[in-house]
């Protein structure tokens, strides 16, 4: 029975007791009610008994009516103590008997105050429960705050929870949000940003005027000039060098440098686009700017001094130009450090294009007129470009003169800056294999030994370091080039593997493909992400004086069901046999192009070892191994096949460096 009912049970009980009843019955039946009821019946209680004994005394006086020993009350004797009561004696008097009333009536009354206790901090407890299960969020509050004032919040991005019927809160949309008010908090400061230029007038000016007006203006005659063909064209050729420097300075530098870095250093001191680098986006332009700035004062110089109509701009002051240029570029190497760096600099550009208002800002930019339609991309690879254009603008110069000792001149400045460009290529194909073994030394897996030797038996204090493989910074030598790479097929004698071959200068590592190349598009643009595999290698790696290579002939290869193979032999160091690769190529073409890079690396690298060797043994003269050509050359009649095999015999009966080698 619950407890409400009980309490009802017992008001209806007290009303039909009120009439009729004696005094000792309605005090029994107000003990059982609770505290809060039992107050107000035990007052109404007490002032009928003071009415009944004002009526008794008034008629007659009573003898004193002895009262009924009381019911004992249940008290916990955990929380108050030891309140057993003892029974009253039949002899008890009536003054002892109301002092024990009052002592248990205390009693009650301390024990219905610990209940009431116990009861509020139930009550409490049960309060602070609820809220810590249904405490507000930053979803509730703008839950709360819309429905106060729909329409107003439209610009917060909340996301409802259908099935519970609820907000929660969404980082990615909090961003967007952010962003938005970031996108609009940096429109501002961009059309408060005042354009600065290019200072020096005087030399934009002259990029727009001919070298004939500029001769008729210094004499200030309008006379036409009678010069030969040869040194028209001649002159023509060195104003075409002063403007192609001009055009690059103003039309390319300048506008990178005040319309793209200049408001980016500005727009990063308002608070904005911190995470974008300078140095990574545009590099050393400002050197740039300097040496071509002094490179088109000096030519103007050149040309503005001794300006007649019969010889003007003699080639040995030009030449001095030339020489102050590649004096103050360092040879050409601030241009070199540049172009390196272009491919860093396009891979930041592209991570820096993922946020929007780098995008925003890129694009208000290329809005500026001085850009001329030109992209971003577009102005950094100019370096470059006018780089190369350099030896072809000064061809013509030498073309047209006519004086030996000028000709000669302007040959050595030519071949100067040409081998400058070669020192230029060989830098970018150096940082361009760099960068590619790094990426194959990421994505490169190096089996453990359990997974080598599976039945190997490693103590427990040797594992923890046994884990990892040694060699897994082999590839990080920075002299190592990759020479060659590419996929090919390994026969074994149960199944054909799919293996990625990568030879270097000094091994050949064949892996297995463990995932292959993906290609992501991405969100914002028609771009796609290419994601690399992952390669696991094989066995281990292979030293090129550490194998012999065999060609299998199409008949030799048919008998067995295959073609387009060829077999590689691993020895140890020890005259043993440790490995036989058979790999088989998609083509004819690509096995002769396999078996000439796999010969030309192991060539140079016996020629390279070999000089090593003999430098240290104290003999001047290295042995001289016979190339490709000299071998070639002895029978020009014999199959390329032939040739080969030919050559291969050779090199294998040859005195190696190392004294394990086989000969087969």
């Amino acid at each position: 029975m619950s407890v409400r009912r009980r309490q009802n049970l017992r008001r209806e009980r007290l009303k039909n007791l009120r009439h009729g009843s004696t005094i000792e019955e309605l005090s029994l039946e107000v003990e059982d009610i609770d505290v809060q009821e039992r107050r107000p019946l035990v007052r109404r209680a007490s002032s009928s008994l003071s009415s009944l004994t004002s009526d008794h005394s008034e008629e007659s006086a009573a003898p004193p009516i002895p009262r009924r020993g009381r019911r004992l009350a249940i008290v916990d004797t955990k929380n108050v103590g030891d309140v057993s009561p003892t029974p009253m004696s039949s002899d008890a008097t009536p003054n002892t008997s109301c002092d024990e009333d009052e002592n248990r009536r205390n009693r009650r009354k301390s024990s219905d105050d610990l209940e009431n206790h116990n009861y509020q901090r139930e009550q409490m407890l049960r309060d602070k429960r609820k809220k810590l299960l249904k405490r507000n969020t930053i979803s509730d509050f703008y839950r709360s705050r819309e429905q106060n004032h729909p329409g107003q919040f439209d610009g917060v991005l909340i996301i409802f929870d259908t099935k519970k019927n609820r907000q929660s809160f969404s980082f990615r949309k909090f961003m967007k949000t952010r962003s938005k008010e970031s996108l609009t908090k940096l429109g501002d400061v961009l059309s408060k940003l005042k354009p600065s230029h290019f200072q020096d007038a005087e030399l934009a000016a002259y990029k727009s005027v001919h070298w004939s007006d500029l001769i008729a203006q210094t004499e200030n005659n309008t006379k036409p000039i009678q010069i030969s063909e040869t040194e028209r064209k001649r002159r023509e050729a060195i104003w075409e060098l002063f403007t192609c420097e001009c055009n690059f300075l103003i039309d390319h530098l300048m506008v990178l440098k005040h319309c793209f870095m200049e408001p980016l250093k500005n727009v990063q001191v308002e608070g904005h686009l911190m995470y974008a680098e300078p140095d990574e986006i545009f590099g050393n332009l400002d050197e740039l700017c300097y040496i071509s700035y002094t490179f088109c004062k000096d030519l103007i110089a050149v040309l503005l001094r001794n300006l007649t109509t019969d010889t003007i701009w003699n080639t040995s002051s030009l030449v001095e130009a030339l020489e102050r240029f590649a004096q103050i570029s360092n040879e050409g190497g601030v241009f070199h450090t540049n172009c390196v760096n272009f491919s860093k600099t396009a891979n930041a550009l592209e991570k820096l294009r993922k946020n929007d208002d780098f995008c925003e800002f890129e694009k208000w930019c290329e809005q500026d007129p001085r850009c001329n339609r030109l992209k971003l991309n577009d102005l950094l690879v100019a370096p470059l470009q006018h780089t190369t254009k350099l030896p072809l603008l000064l061809a013509p110069i030498r073309k047209y003169t006519t004086e030996e000792s000028d000709i000669n001149l302007l040959t050595e400045a030519i071949g100067k800056l040409e081998e400058s460009l070669h020192q230029l290529d060989e830098k970018v194909r150096l940082e361009r294999n760099n960068q590619r073994i790094q990426e194959i030394q990421e994505h490169l897996i190096w089996p453990s030994i359990t997974d080598i030797d599976q039945k190997a038996y490693i103590p427990e204090f040797l594992k923890q370091c046994l884990t990892g493989q040694p060699s897994a910074n082999l590839l990080s030598a920075p002299n190592r080039q990759l020479v060659h790479e590419g996929p090919l097929l390994l026969i074994q004698s149960t199944k054909t593997v799919e293996v990625q071959l990568f030879l270097f200068d000094d091994n050949l590592i064949i892996t297995k493909m463990k995932s292959r190349p993906t290609r992501k598009k991405l969100s914002n643009a028609d771009d796609y992400q290419t994601d690399h595999a992952f390669y696991e290698v094989y066995q281990q790696p292979i030293a090129l004086d550490r194998f012999s290579m065999h060609d299998v002939g199409s008949t030799e290869a048919a008998v067995n069901g295959l073609k387009c193979i060829f077999v590689l032999v691993h020895i140890s160091r020890f005259q043993q046999i440790i490995g036989v690769y058979t790999l088989q190529a998609s083509c004819d073409n690509n096995k002769e192009k396999w078996i000439e890079k796999i010969m030309d690396a192991k060539d140079k690298f016996n020629c390279k070892h070999c000089m090593i060797f003999h430098k240290y043994s104290g003999k001047e003269k290295s042995p001289k191994i016979p190339s490709m050509e000299t071998q070639l050359s002895d029978d020009s009649e014999v199959s390329p096949r032939t040739q080969r095999r030919e050559r291969m015999v050779k090199t294998h009966h040859k005195k190696s460096l190392s004294m394990d080698t086989v000969y087969i």
